[in-house]
């Protein structure tokens, strides 16, 4: 099994997903521990056009389940915008904890596919 603090070589659109989820699961998990109150809950990504359409395109869309995404070609951002059954679901400390985990775990894995922008 590859580490997984490495950079992944081959294009997986349910791992993109997932990354997509836990890092907006994360940005929601910082700013309410840190008590920001009005903060941005959206999350933005630079993905390729080409990625970002074999990752819609894939069977599976559960990972991206409680997300609203919005995609612009011309710069290529993906923008992922937590609904309620999503912020929800991060309310459990489980949940908290495993988004962290993940966060952690994936700083670089996904980056030849995929950016968080701050």
């Amino acid at each position: 099994m590859a580490d997984a603090t490495q950079p992944m070589e081959d294009f997986s659109p349910v791992l993109i997903q997932n990354y997509i989820r836990f890092e907006t699961a994360y940005n929601l998990v910082q700013n309410e521990d840190a008590g920001n109150t009005d903060f941005e809950k959206a999350v933005k990504f630079k993905i390729a056009k080409d990625y970002y359409e074999q990752m819609r395109a894939f069977e599976v869309q559960a990972p991206l389940i409680g997300l609203d995404l919005s995609y612009d070609e011309t710069s290529e951002i993906l923008t992922a915008t937590p609904l309620e059954y999503f912020t929800t679901e991060y309310q459990n400390k489980i949940m908290r904890d495993v988004a962290g985990k993940q966060h952690n775990e994936c700083l670089t894995r996904y980056s030849k596919f995929i950016q968080k922008i701050d």
